[in-house]
């Protein structure tokens, strides 16, 4: 859900770009929110110099009840979660709901298995390379990594077929 508010506000200072709330944290604090980008902090010129934009990701494996709810709800519940984490006071001046259906893959409780077949299959089937989000994280840094680890394998691969063939 995207949410502005007036700066004056936001009684707490923005550090960063954002904040995440592991699971634990929503329990402890009764949380429904899995985290907030500070929208306008990272992108100026999104929202009127007076104004914060927040971007905040709600649902997830532990809430998917609330993938369906109204966004009346949902406004009810980022309002409530900024409240308690930036000191927000008062209403969002602009709301806009909008729903990813599947906006992060979630790794199975079979997940271990998974990884061990992905690594069997490298193993026993050369040439075979395996990368991607499914393997090595979900953050784009991860993703680039297991790709760029991944190249560096193949090009190693490759080489070494070349040297025994010469």
């Amino acid at each position: 859900m995207v949410t502005a508010f007036k700066k004056e506000d936001v009684k707490r200072p923005l550090e960063g770009f954002g904040v995440l709330i592991p699971f634990k944290e929503q329990q402890k604090h009764g949380l429904k929110t899995l985290g907030t980008l500070f929208s306008s902090m990272m992108f100026p010129d999104r929202a009127p110099n007076d104004q914060y934009l927040f971007t905040t990701f709600i649902g997830g494996s532990h809430n998917r009840d609330l993938a369906g709810a109204p966004t009346a709800i949902l406004k009810q519940f980022v309002t409530s979660d900024l409240t308690k984490l930036l000191g927000v006071v008062g209403q969002p001046t602009f709301v806009k709901h909008i729903h990813w259906r599947n906006a992060f893959p979630l790794y199975g409780h079979d997940y271990d298995s998974a990884l061990e077949a992905i690594g069997k299959m490298e193993s026993d089937l050369p040439g075979f390379f395996y990368a991607g989000n499914n393997k090595d994280g979900l953050a784009v840094g991860n993703v680039i990594a297991s790709g760029s680890n991944t190249a560096d394998l193949v090009i190693s691969y490759l080489e070494s077929g070349i040297k025994q063939v010469s």
